[in-house]
């Protein structure tokens, strides 16, 4: 999964790669809607479908926020003063220059920065997707 840049000087994700990625992910929601609301699996067509032969499930890197996470009802305030860090679920979408980003489950705002955070941003940027 790619995370996306919006709202920066420089690195952002091109709208078109925005929109595709809020279409897929519409696509995805409205699938899983589908099985629960119909207790069933789809019918996959052959014809359109793709195989995947040989197949086994691999765990994979995915981008997320890691750090002291205050949330504004009050849960989970402990962790700043314990040292323990959270992390979020899966990023979509980050603005360092806005102070925010989007994970598949909500919006955070952005405090301070670890002294790894340029490094780590780096990391995920989707080059060739501006």
């Amino acid at each position: 999964m790619d995370m996306l840049r919006y709202g920066e000087i420089e690195c952002n994700s091109s709208l078109r790669a925005i929109i595709r990625h809020a279409n897929a992910s519409h696509q995805l929601a409205r699938d899983l809607r589908d099985v629960a609301d119909k207790r069933s699996l789809p019918l996959l067509d052959a014809g359109t479908v793709p195989l995947v032969d040989m197949w086994f499930v691999e765990k994979c890197m995915l981008p997320m926020l890691v750090g002291h996470i205050s949330y504004p009802d009050g849960r989970n305030d402990d962790q700043g003063t314990l040292g323990r860090l959270g992390f979020t679920a899966p990023l979509h979408l980050l603005s360092v220059a806005a102070g925010m980003a989007r994970s598949a489950q909500r919006w955070y705002r952005l405090g301070r920065p670890s002294p790894i955070a340029e490094d780590s941003v780096a990391r995920w940027d989707m080059t060739g997707e501006r």
